[in-house]
């Protein structure tokens, strides 16, 4: 048999009604809580600080200091000894020379010894580079080339080689990068053209105008400057990664062939770069990316070591999960695909309309993970 439970309801007494009159104690209590943790946090702080400054005065921390210093000095005066032995006196072609990775990178190979080719469309920008080349002792030569035009880099190629006799080295640095969703792609298909013509056919173009030198010196070797997307095939990258994946394919299939030669190809996948070609797409302030000193770096590895393909950790596990987990990779490129949403330039938006959808865009890190929880748990109560 049930028991019915009585809910018995107490009046409150004086002595009851008068407890509220104890907050004002508790916020006392509460505001000193909180003046003792600040006096234990200066405390702290003023111990560290104390701390910092003795080991600092001491001489075993002036050492360390100073040995932390004269390592890297070391290490950055060994690294442009080995990239001036690479490159002393070398004719390095550099294709997208006058902005970005390929300015930066013609800039430190120029004042390490070689002597440095600059390629791009526009003369006066081409001017600009020589110039500061020029003021910081390198030597440099600049030809005004439309790398997607290919008749124009046949032009190029005559004239570098009727000036310079050869090339020992090509770093295929010019490109374009479109970011659009298939859907708004379908009557576009210009779009997958435009990169095919200057990433895949301009690049392909060269190297299949100097290679025949290199091949007959035996000495030579060629930087295609790809991308990280070749390794993680991520969303509404379609046309550019198509482009840079050509090029990557075909350099390991004739890299096979010109082995025997001491003809070299070398492949770096660079991760997102702070430059005029990612500047366009606002979500990436959330990412984070090397400057265009941190990516010419990764040039100069090339030209120093010669390997056949250099990538960042990022890009190596994309590579290993579509290998391994490709199913959970589509997965999770698909959240990402939903989450970020194509741009206005893309979509055609307004001004006003790309000024709304900017505000909904991620402002960091913390923000783009929320954003992604609620998007991936979206109708989970917890």
């Amino acid at each position: 048999m049930a028991t019915t439970k009585k809910t018995v309801t107490k009046r409150s007494s004086p002595a009851a009604k008068a407890a509220p009159a104890a907050k004002p104690a508790a916020a006392t209590t509460s505001t000193k809580a909180a003046t003792a943790t600040r006096t234990v946090m200066s405390a702290r702080d003023a111990v560290m600080n104390t701390v910092s400054s003795v080991i600092e005065a001491n001489p075993l921390g002036k050492a360390a200091k100073a040995t932390r210093a004269v390592s890297r000095a070391v290490v950055k005066t060994r690294r442009a000894s080995l990239l001036g032995k690479a490159i002393r006196n070398k004719v390095v072609v550099v294709t997208g020379a006058t902005a970005g990775i390929g300015e930066d990178a013609a800039i430190k190979l120029a004042k390490a010894g070689g002597i440095v080719i600059l390629a791009a469309r526009t003369p006066e920008k081409l001017e600009a580079t020589l110039a500061k080349i020029k003021a910081d002792g390198g030597r440099a030569f600049a030809y005004s080339c439309d790398i997607s035009d290919l008749a124009d880099c046949d032009r190029f190629v005559k004239t570098v080689l009727d000036k310079h006799g050869h090339v020992d080295i090509l770093v295929n640095n010019a490109g374009r990068s479109i970011r659009r969703s298939l859907k708004y792609s379908v009557d576009r298909f210009h779009d997958f053209e435009r990169t095919m013509q200057l990433n895949y056919f301009g690049a392909l173009r060269l190297i299949m105008g100097f290679s025949p030198m290199m091949l007959e010196r035996k000495s030579g070797q060629i930087i295609n400057i790809s991308s990280i997307g070749v390794l993680t095939n991520p969303p509404r990258f379609s046309a550019y990664v198509a482009s840079k994946s050509a090029l990557d394919s075909f350099s390991a299939c004739a890299a096979s062939e010109f082995a025997d030669r001491n003809v070299h190809f070398t492949t770096i996948y660079m991760p997102l770069v702070a430059t005029a070609m990612t500047a366009p797409t606002k979500m990436y302030k959330a990412f984070p990316m090397l400057s265009p000193d941190e990516a010419s770096e990764l040039v100069v590895d090339a030209v120093i070591d010669r390997p056949a393909r250099i990538a960042t950790r990022l890009g190596l596990a994309g590579a290993v999960s579509h290998a391994l987990t490709p199913k959970v990779s589509e997965y999770i490129l698909n959240q990402a695909y939903q989450l970020f949403p194509d741009s206005a330039a893309a979509r055609g938006l307004s001004e006003a309309e790309a000024a709304a959808e900017e505000k909904k865009l991620p402002k960091g890190k913390v923000d783009m993970a929320r954003q992604l929880f609620a998007q991936v748990f979206n109708g989970v109560h917890w």
